[in-house]
């Protein structure tokens, strides 16, 4: 089977989605399928996808875009897939809305006929759809709206986005596929005392650790809202910040830490990857991603992996958190983040690791990528005529 994966990006700043696509294509081409991925990354973001996940570099092709980038378009990459007869591709799948690559997709479909698998990783909940609504209405209206009604199946990773999916007015089958964990994150490992060092951490203070993009979604003001209202019961524990900064949005939450005067408390570092992202969680009494809106976010694989119990809202749709007693699920407030820091912080260093091991299992069992790998090749085979329909695709 030959199988094109189309992303924006397979980098370091591609964040979860290109983590996504580089480990099913790695997993896929593993059980002996021809994969190939197409995205916008330069030959240095190619190179490190390359050593981080394992993916052959010679399998992706990149496309720079064009200017100006926020545009997220390339000529070339539309060109080349207009030149695709010459390819030998039965399937493409692709990975998040509103970016050229949807163009890419619908040329494809247009000049092989072939069947088309989308993955919006959430960017169709009632949040996102929200933010940028113009620029989105317009890409739309313009390619696409014409991209999601022809979709073959669309992925959801959660069940909230079969209801998103569904709430768009959007009728193809669903296939929901999870994201995963690979064989390599659970192996690896950090040190904290190296985190701690580096970063200058107070010895003795206990971390809880945020790690993503610091944008408006992610519910940072609740968070520090619920500390400023425990400032006694939580005078061991630091906030540590960590990722890329969106929409100037750093700015704001370091002018309300201050106003709230936590600049004691809250500690803000850069992007963290590689084996410093490593070191964090091994440094990391808890993790917290207490966001508005999500899809399956990569993130809360990788804690779990490492071992750290975490704290998810709602948003995320991470119920086995409560279910498997290696973290809280709450709802997506201040006063539900607040409770939960007072749960986890009347327990012990000790306790806290018991339920990360909790959580390091329980993804072992069930998120490898393996698995879900296999999942997506019967997709693909029941699409392409050559397998019975799988029991997680909905057709209502």
């Amino acid at each position: 089977m030959n199988i094109l994966h189309n992303t924006s990006g397979v980098g370091q700043k591609s964040f979860g989605v290109g983590s996504v696509a580089l480990n099913l294509a790695r997993e896929q081409l593993k059980s002996g399928c021809n994969v190939q991925i197409w995205c916008n990354s330069s030959k240095g973001d190619i190179s490190w996808a390359n050593k981080t996940v394992g993916f052959e570099a010679g399998r992706i092709t990149g496309f720079p875009l064009l200017w100006p980038k926020q545009l997220h378009m390339s000529t070339k990459m539309e060109a080349a897939a207009k030149n695709s007869f010459p390819l030998k591709i039965d399937i493409i799948h692709q990975h998040s809305l509103w970016t050229g690559v949807s163009r890419t997709t619908n040329i494809f479909r247009k000049k092989l006929g072939i069947p088309s698998v989308i993955a919006p990783h959430g960017t169709l909940s009632p949040w996102a759809l929200n933010r940028s609504k113009w620029k989105k209405k317009t890409a739309l209206m313009a390619y696409e709206g014409h991209n999601l009604h022809s979709a073959s199946c669309l992925h959801a990773t959660a069940e909230q986005e079969i209801d998103d999916f569904r709430d768009f007015g959007l009728t193809n089958p669903i296939a929901l596929i999870r994201n995963g964990v690979s064989e390599q994150s659970l192996q690896a490992s950090g040190n904290g005392e190296r985190f701690r060092v580096q970063f200058q951490i107070p010895k003795g203070k206990r971390i809880l650790f945020f790690l993503s993009r610091i944008s408006p979604k992610k519910g940072l003001p609740m968070l520090i809202e619920a500390i400023k209202l425990i400032t006694e019961e939580w005078s061991d524990w630091l906030l540590v910040i960590a990722g890329t900064d969106e929409f100037g949005h750093k700015r704001e939450i370091k002018e309300l830490v201050d106003s709230c005067r936590l600049t004691e408390k809250v500690k803000f570092l850069g992007p963290l990857f590689d084996q410093d992202k490593l070191d964090g969680f091994a440094a990391a009494d808890l993790f917290i991603l207490p966001s508005y809106s999500e899809g399956s976010p990569i993130v809360i694989l990788d804690a779990l992996a490492a071992g750290v119990p975490v704290i998810a809202t709602k948003a995320c749709p991470w119920e086995n958190l409560a279910t498997y007693n290696c973290g809280w699920w709450i709802d997506i407030n201040a006063v539900a983040i607040k409770a939960s820091l007072l749960r986890a912080a009347k327990l012990t260093p000790s306790q806290l690791r018991e339920k990360g091991q909790l959580g390091k299992d329980m993804v072992t069992s069930y998120y490898a990528w393996t698995k879900l790998s296999e999942d997506t090749v019967a997709l693909y085979e029941w699409l392409l005529g050559a397998g019975e329909k799988p029991e997680f695709v909905l057709l209502d």
